[in-house]
């Protein structure tokens, strides 16, 4: 059934949307969004290390003062679009409501979509774009309305200028269409004609990276050299290719659900080796793909993390149709989903307050065992404390100096996340602006400071900080014990006496990575 009155998608939409806004406030800004904050005032085509989707989200909540809410609207609109698609591709298949609820609450209440519908970042509108693509290309498929490659040109255009990983997925589909009998679609003038809009589309993009020289390049490489374990020993990522293959497949279970996994599964199986599905198997190749190409390239196990819906929507269908002798059943496995998910929730969504999921945590033994005391363990909502207060004791470094000296004195930050904190809360407490020579940053210069004097936060340059000033004091130290599994302490060094004007010195500071 393929009825265009069901309104059962809009429903978990708009449960969704609710969901996401009544909890984006609980916490503070995550470290990357107060550097999209900074972007949102140098607004431009390109940034060092991302397209300028997340700049221009930012920005519009300006009028707004930035606050939590209109910040995180966007993703929580993105986050209840891709809702309302993943059931919209359940319907395209020819599931039916059971299909369609069952697709519509595992993506809802997917862990990593969760996260991402509730934070800006680079990745939050990543599940709608690619589903997005994905819907578009199965009805391309199924209807043979070759018209609607231009709408999905537009679709890759928009994924592009949100992250450009949507890069992946296109590679992806193209070879997935190209290995199996749905490759007729692929010749049609309308595809050319869907590549040159895509590319005039983002060519402003492209040209800003070309003119910089292709920093993101540097970053993903940066990225790769220089990954670690959190505080707590969990590491996600691991430098050489098959230690990091095994993190990455182990990680599509921790960021979609063990059981959901189970969905997907079932869609990606039915779609390569049954006949029901068998018209859209580019779609399963495509995953296949995206697998092979994110592990040859070390990738984070985020990174193809927008493929999920699709697949989900797909098992769904697989799902009903095995179970239709068993209505009891099929009827239930909805029900059955969310309630599965509901444990794991407050790890992905603020529903506590931090405390609480503390002890929550340490109720599950994720965190306080071994005679160690409880903390948080959750790294994205450990990236949101300490912001405010870190500003506070820089002020104090600050506002200790002699005056003749103060007026002179620059404040840098070895980290953009550091440098975003400073440049938001450091206003109130009569902080100058803020330099820094990580990505984006570091294109913004010096701003006219000549380096007599600088207070310099972080520990990440010090070795550079030393070979650059003849004076570099550790003044105080801050830490925040929210933020214990993501970084300790913060040094706060009095730099002076340069070797050199900070103009010259700069080129010493670049640092293009995550």
């Amino acid at each position: 059934m393929r009825s265009a009155q069901r309104p059962l998608g809009l429903i978990l939409a708009l449960i969704a949307l609710a969901l996401h806004l009544a909890t984006s406030w609980r916490y503070g800004y995550f470290r990357d969004e107060l550097y999209f904050i900074a972007c949102a005032h140098h607004l431009a085509w390109g940034y060092v290390d991302q397209p300028p989707l997340v700049a221009v989200a930012a920005y519009l909540s300006a009028p707004f003062g930035f606050a939590l809410p209109a910040l995180r609207l966007l993703p929580a609109v993105g986050a209840a679009a891709t809702v309302w698609l993943a059931c919209r591709i359940a319907r395209e298949l020819g599931g039916g409501v059971s299909a369609e609820l069952l697709s519509g609450l595992t993506v809802m209440l997917l862990p990593a979509y969760l996260l991402l519908g509730n934070t800006l970042t680079t990745t939050s509108l990543e599940p709608l774009s690619w589903t997005l693509v994905i819907y578009l290309t199965m009805r391309i498929i199924r209807t043979g309305e070759m018209r609607l490659w231009p709408a999905a040109g537009a679709a890759v255009a928009f994924g592009l200028y949100g992250k450009y990983s949507m890069a992946l997925l296109v590679a992806a589909l193209l070879i997935g269409l190209l290995l199996t009998r749905q490759r007729r679609v692929l010749f049609t003038w309308w595809l050319p004609l869907s590549v040159a809009l895509t590319l005039a589309l983002v060519l402003p993009n492209l040209l800003w990276q070309l003119r910089h020289d292709w920093p993101m390049l540097t970053v993903l490489h940066g990225d790769v050299l220089n990954r670690h374990a959190f505080n707590n020993g969990l590491e996600l990522e691991y430098k050489g290719l098959l230690r990091n293959a095994a993190a990455f497949a182990v990680l599509q279970t921790v960021f979609t659900h063990p059981v959901f996994t189970a969905v997907w599964v079932s869609g990606l199986c039915a779609t390569l080796f049954g006949r029901s599905l068998a018209r859209y198997r580019a779609v399963a190749v495509a995953w296949l793909v995206l697998f092979a190409l994110a592990v040859a390239l070390e990738a984070k196990g985020y990174y193809v993390i927008g493929i999920y819906a699709a697949l989900l929507a797909m098992g769904a269908v697989a799902i009903e149709r095995a179970w239709r002798a068993r209505p009891l059943l099929l009827r239930a496995a909805p029900v059955a989903a969310a309630l599965v998910a509901l444990p794991a929730l407050p790890l992905s969504l603020p529903v506590l307050p931090v405390d609480t999921l503390i002890a929550y945590s340490a109720a599950l033994h994720l965190t306080g065992t071994g005679g160690t005391p409880p903390r948080l363990i959750q790294p994205l909502f450990a990236e949101e404390f300490g912001w405010d207060e870190l500003a506070r004791h820089v002020a104090q470094v600050y506002d200790a100096l002699p005056p003749e000296v103060r007026a002179r004195t620059a404040l840098f930050a070895d980290t953009y996340g550091d440098a975003g904190a400073l440049a938001f809360y450091g206003p109130k407490y009569g902080l100058p602006p803020v330099i820094s020579g990580q990505n984006n940053y570091w294109l913004w210069g010096t701003r006219g400071y000549d380096g007599e004097s600088v207070i310099a936060v972080g520990a990440m340059q010090t070795d550079i900080l030393k070979a650059s000033f003849r004076e570099v004091r550790l003044i105080a130290t801050y830490g925040n014990p929210y933020k214990w599994v993501v970084e300790g302490p913060a040094p706060i060094y009095l730099c002076s006496h340069p070797r050199a004007p900070l103009s010259a010195l700069w080129p010493r500071f670049k640092w293009y990575g995550a």
